[in-house]
């Protein structure tokens, strides 16, 4: 047990300031480390001897635990640890919907009963992963449906996805001109924080940048940012938006900077302006969210089958597996505040203009 403790307090030591969005840029060619690599070098770099010797841990085995979703044919028993630390219901997810829900002051993450769900757990019939008792069914509902609404209404809330928008196109826009070394980038990456990072690629950044321009919204005790222009969603009727949700979630890098070139040309057209290189931004929800995770719910001594999918014995966890896909994966293009404002005043036209582009 000592060592899935471990594994737990060790597994996001690696997570430097906004890696998730750094981590996004692989999707455009760029070398970034993924978090749970940097915690492998990070233990093995500073925390081996404490491990073994105060703990009586190996940290190659903690290390494997971290990273067992990346593992080749990880043993039976580290694919029952692992789950502690990251599946469907895991002790990761059970914190931080918690403790961000408090922090942001919104409910939604404190609105399941962790005592009931922690002690409904079990294995599954395979005895390869977690899995819940049937009297856990309502506490798990509960929990999905938390993560859901967390997601929804704080985690992919429009301000955050702009801001984080920004910062992803502001942070490509550096590493695609400064080319770093991979080591030298790994080392800044952990020695700054947050606000430390976004001032240090401003200040290396040209006033004429697409990465000062949006940095210059982010720093500063400054809050300037950028506003929606258009929401595709897959709910939508239209066979248009649904078509051009598709063109652009399946779209590669290229691809991308194809559409949004497309885009900054029409909006040109019907601003009376050249839109600048970063002041349009398209934001895509990550990819690796489509098949939400699920967990078996065990029924006792009963006759038949004694083992369900959850999302197939409720109706509520299958909506919302759904609707997280349908509804809250959405694509959102952003513009500059004063972009957004001279398409504001033709929004129907700006709309089109913008379908048409993306369709193109």
């Amino acid at each position: 047990m000592l060592t899935v403790l471990a594994a737990g307090l060790c597994h996001d030591i690696g997570h430097y300031p906004f890696a998730h969005s750094l981590e996004a840029l692989h999707r455009q060619g760029q070398d970034t480390p993924r978090h749970e690599d940097l915690a492998s070098v990070l233990i093995h770099r500073g925390l081996s001897q404490v491990l073994e010797q105060d703990w009586g841990v190996k940290p190659e085995r903690v290390v494997r635990l971290i990273q067992v979703k990346h593992a080749h044919q990880p043993t039976q028993v580290d694919q029952i640890l692992a789950g502690i630390i990251s599946g469907a219901i895991d002790a990761d997810k059970m914190d931080y919907l918690q403790r961000d829900s408090s922090h942001m002051g919104v409910p939604y993450g404190q609105s399941f009963d962790d005592g009931r769900l922690i002690s409904s757990l079990t294995l599954n019939n395979a005895e390869n992963a977690l899995a819940i008792s049937a009297k856990g069914k309502v506490s798990a509902e509960m929990f999905i449906f938390s993560r859901y609404m967390m997601f929804s209404e704080a985690y992919w809330h429009h301000a955050v996805r702009a801001a984080s928008a920004m910062v992803e196109a502001a942070l490509a826009d550096h590493v695609k001109r400064h080319k770093p070394d991979p080591g030298q980038m790994t080392e800044s990456l952990l020695s700054l924080s947050d606000d430390q990072l976004l001032q240090h690629v401003l200040d290396q950044s040209p006033s004429d940048s697409v990465a000062f321009r949006l940095l210059t919204g982010l720093t500063g005790n400054r809050r300037i940012l950028y506003k929606r222009l258009v929401t595709f969603s897959r709910i939508y009727n239209e066979t248009e938006k649904q078509d051009a949700y598709a063109r652009i979630y399946g779209a590669d890098s290229q691809e991308l900077h194809e559409i949004t070139q497309r885009i900054s040309h029409a909006l040109s057209s019907l601003s009376g302006r050249t839109v600048l290189d970063g002041e349009l931004l398209i934001d895509t929800p990550p990819r690796d969210k489509d098949q939400p995770e699920t967990i078996d719910v065990i029924f006792g001594d009963v006759r038949g089958e004694n083992s369900y999918p959850l999302h197939k014995l409720s109706r509520i966890v299958a909506g919302v597996h759904s609707d997280f896909v349908k509804v809250v994966k959405k694509i959102r293009i952003f513009a500059a505040p004063e972009l957004a404002e001279q398409c504001r005043r033709q929004q129907h036209a700006a709309e089109e203009a913008v379908l048409e582009a993306v369709l193109a």
